[in-house]
């Protein structure tokens, strides 16, 4: 019976998560290790769909934390759905659920749902937070003065784009976006 990790965290910036979980599901003595930084809301996840590939009749999939393997009630069900069909139990270590008890089940599907409230309490207060603030999200307006600067410097061309967006402390792909809005512009006129 093979005994599959999965391992998630959100971004690459998190890698100390990464290690936290490995450390924790290292006591179950898995088998196989499946890890990658993607947001639980999405639901085509590389490498938990590779982990469910190889999970079969018996084995056991462990999780470090329900979270780790969705954001919404429906997902999370879903899966749950999916390896109960396949006869494959799931161990989540910091909640001590094990679906393969009926008790287990049951505290799933309700972890499950607390998990999609969190998530939209969490989106609610961002939205409420950005409906007070003078910043509305997005990336910041920029005036004309660094646009100015962008298309003088890029026609110059001894500057790469990387040191223009050092020396004006912006992105390299709102250059690109000046620039070929400029040759859009230059060209209707």
């Amino acid at each position: 019976m093979k005994k599959v990790a999965y391992i998630r965290t959100s971004t690459g910036k998190q890698t100390l998560g990464i290690e936290v979980q490995k450390e924790a599901l290292k006591a179950y003595n898995p088998t196989h290790w499946f890890i990658e930084q993607v947001s639980g809301r999405k639901v085509d996840r590389e490498q938990l769909n590779r982990a469910l590939d190889i999970l079969e009749e018996g084995d056991t999939l462990i999780v470090y934390k329900l979270d780790r393997l969705g954001r919404s009630t429906k997902q999370l069900v879903n899966l749950i759905s999916q390896l109960e069909e396949k006869k494959i139990h799931l161990n989540i270590i910091t909640e001590g659920i094990d679906t393969s008890t009926a008790t287990g089940k049951l505290i799933f599907t309700i972890l499950s749902a607390v998990a999609e409230m969190e998530a939209s309490l969490i989106s609610e207060r961002t939205k409420q937070a950005l409906a007070m603030s003078d910043n509305k999200g997005g990336r910041p307006r920029l005036n004309n003065l660094t646009k100015a600067k962008v298309l003088e410097m890029h026609r110059k061309q001894t500057y790469t784009v990387s040191e223009i967006a050092l020396e004006l402390n912006i992105s390299e792909s709102s250059i690109y976006r000046i620039v070929r809005t400029h040759k859009l512009n230059s060209n209707k006129g």
